[in-house]
């Protein structure tokens, strides 16, 4: 499975493992707790296996809480073996 990383703080999300964390804003108004997504334990996570297709829409980094629209798959580099110099 692919892995995709996020272009803003550098998370990588794997699909083999899943993301047992979900981002929690620090910034909550306890006396509406109600009228925002702030809301402890409300966790959203993800199950081992699930493909990054597969994540809701509304997901977001769990490290800087942007959404799904900043993560991009991760190419690895085949050639970076060839530009390592051995002594």
């Amino acid at each position: 499975m692919d892995t995709y990383r996020c272009m803003m703080c550098g998370h990588i999300y794997d699909p083999a493992k899943g993301e047992p964390k979900a981002f929690q804003t620090i910034l909550c108004n306890f006396e509406h707790m109600d009228d925002y997504q702030c809301k402890p334990g409300a966790e959203m996570s993800v199950k081992a296996g699930t493909s990054f297709s597969a994540l809701p829409g509304d997901w977001k980094c769990p490290t800087c809480g942007h959404p799904k629209s900043y993560y991009q798959k991760v190419v690895p580099d085949t050639l970076a073996s060839m530009r390592t110099v051995s002594y």
